[in-house]
C-alpha cells in the first residue's frame, strides 16, 4: 500500500508539471492514474486547474495579473502546497525555473560572459545548481532545469567541448552534433566520454560538491538517459519489471546448474574461496589462491607460474585503468579530489 501511495504522489507531480505546461490531456491522464493507485487522494484542485486550462484569454490575463501583483513578495509567499503539506515552492522558484528553460544559450543559462574563465563558470554552476536542484526547488520543471544547468556546466567547463560550442553558438545545433557522434564515441572511448551516452546530472553534482546526500532525507528516484523522460505508466511497466527482477535469480541458478564451468586459479581480492595470499615476482602485486598446493602446480620460475603472474598483473592494471578514468573525470569537476588509483597505475608503469 505504501508503494502505491508513493507512485500516486509521483503521478500527481507529473500532472502538476503538465498543468504548468498547459498540457490538459497529459495532466488528466496522470490524475486518473493517481486516483486508481490511491482512492483517498484529494485531487479536486488539480481537476479544477485542468478545467481552467480551457478557459478564455480573460482568465489567462487575470492569472497573469495576479502573478504580477505578487511578484514583489517572491520568495516569501508559498504558491504551491501539495498533499498533506509536503511540497511547497515560491514565486522566486517558479521564475528561476522559467528563466533557465527559456534561455537557449549556455552562457546565458549560467549567467556568465563568453570571455569568462573556467573558475567563473564553476562559481556560477555552484550557485545556480543549488537553487534549481529538485530536492530543494519543488517547482514544476525543476528536474529539467537542473539537467539543463548541468549540461551547460559540463560543456563550458571542458576546453574542447566549449570550443565546439563557441563555433556553433546554438544549444540545439551543438546537442544535435553531440548526439550524431554517439556511434563514433562508442567505437573510440576516451576518459571524457564516460557520461556522454548516459548523462546523469546528479553525478556531476556529487563529484562537484563531494556529497551524495546534500538535500534529501529519503530515497529519490530520478530518470537517467538521453531523453530526460519522467516515469510514465507506473502501474503497468513497474509491475512487469518487478516480476522480472523476482524471477531472475531463479533463472540464473537454473542456468548455472546446467552449464559446465571452471573457477579461476586466482582472485585479486580475498574472499571466502580464495584465502591464501601470494605475490607476483614482478611489481609485487598481491593476489589470492584457494589451493594449498598452488606452488606445487605452478612452481616458482616455471613458465606456467610466469603465465599466471602475467595474467594477474594484466587484470590488476585493467582495474587501475578503469578507476583512474573515473577519478580523472571527477577531478575535472573538482580539482581537490585525489586520484589514488592513477598514482598506483603510474607507479606500476614506472616499475
Amino acid at each position: 500500500m505504501d508503494g502505491n501511495k508513493d507512485e500516486a504522489l509521483r503521478c500527481v507531480r507529473i500532472a502538476e508539471e503538465a498543468i504548468a505546461a498547459g498540457n490538459k490531456a497529459r495532466a488528466t491522464k496522470f490524475i486518473k492514474i493517481a486516483q486508481r493507485l490511491n482512492q483517498n487522494l484529494q485531487v479536486n484542485e488539480l481537476l479544477a486547474a485542468c478545467e481552467r486550462l480551457d478557459s478564455g484569454s480573460s482568465a489567462s490575463s487575470t492569472q497573469e495579473k495576479g502573478v504580477g501583483e505578487t511578484r514583489n513578495e517572491a520568495g516569501k509567499e508559498k504558491l504551491g502546497q501539495g498533499l498533506n503539506g509536503e511540497r511547497s515552492y515560491t514565486e522566486e522558484h517558479v521564475q528561476l525555473i522559467r528563466q533557465v528553460k527559456r534561455n537557449k544559450d549556455y552562457y546565458a543559462i549560467l549567467g556568465v560572459e563568453k570571455t569568462c574563465s573556467v573558475e567563473e563558470i564553476r562559481k556560477a554552476y555552484r550557485k545556480l545548481s543549488l537553487k534549481v536542484h529538485p530536492d530543494k526547488n519543488k517547482a514544476p520543471g525543476s528536474e529539467e532545469a537542473f539537467k539543463i544547468v548541468s549540461k551547460a556546466f559540463k560543456c563550458l567547463s571542458d576546453v574542447n567541448s566549449r570550443g565546439q560550442y563557441d563555433q556553433t553558438g546554438l544549444v540545439e545545433e551543438f546537442e544535435y552534433n553531440q548526439q550524431h557522434d554517439v556511434r563514433r564515441r562508442r567505437r573510440r572511448r576516451t576518459g571524457n566520454d564516460m557520461f556522454d551516452d548516459d548523462f546523469d546530472p546528479d553525478e556531476i553534482f556529487r563529484a562537484f560538491f563531494g556529497q551524495s546526500d546534500m538535500f534529501r532525507t529519503g530515497q529519490v528516484y530520478r530518470t537517467r538517459g538521453t531523453g530526460g523522460l519522467h516515469r510514465e505508466e507506473v502501474q503497468h511497466g513497474g509491475l512487469n519489471i518487478m516480476l522480472l527482477i523476482q524471477i531472475l535469480p531463479f533463472l540464473v541458478i537454473l542456468l548455472l546448474a546446467y552449464l559446465p564451468f571452471t573457477e579461476p586459479d586466482y582472485a585479486l581480492h580475498k574472499n571466502y574461496n580464495y584465502q591464501i595470499p601470494k605475490t607476483t615476482e614482478r611489481h609485487g602485486v598481491e593476489f589470492f589462491v584457494k589451493s594449498p598446493r598452488f606452488d606445487e602446480s605452478y612452481p616458482l620460475g616455471s613458465s606456467a607460474r610466469a603465465k599466471i603472474e602475467d595474467s594477474v598483473i594484466k587484470d590488476y592494471k585493467n582495474v587501475l585503468v578503469h578507476y583512474c578514468r573515473v577519478e580523472l573525470q571527477r577531478r575535472h569537476w573538482n580539482k581537490k579530489m585525489s586520484t589514488p588509483h592513477c598514482d598506483k597505475l603510474n607507479a606500476l608503469e614506472v616499475a
